[in-house]
């Protein structure tokens, strides 16, 4: 999924990439004015705000799911039900 439509789709209003010495990650500003942060890719950084997809994984540790900006197209290619 497109970052632009996803985050529209959670009711954001504002996004800018900000760019630090642990990398790189996107500020999101919510509708009722609180902010949020969604971490980039590591070979995604160089990337423009329109090019980004979603990329939706679990944390290995929290087990919660986390949303990651990327340049690259991920597709499941296969799964299994355990």
């Amino acid at each position: 999924m497109k970052l632009i439509d996803f985050l529209k789709q959670r009711g954001a209003t504002n996004v800018a990439k900000v760019n630090g010495p642990n990398g790189a990650f996107l500020s999101v500003t919510n509708a009722d004015g609180t902010t949020s942060s969604m971490p980039i890719g590591n070979k995604s950084k160089d990337g423009k705000l329109a090019e980004y997809q979603v990329l939706a994984t679990q944390d290995k540790v929290t087990g919660e799911t986390i949303h990651i900006a990327t340049v690259n197209s991920y597709e499941t290619v296969e799964s299994l039900a355990l």
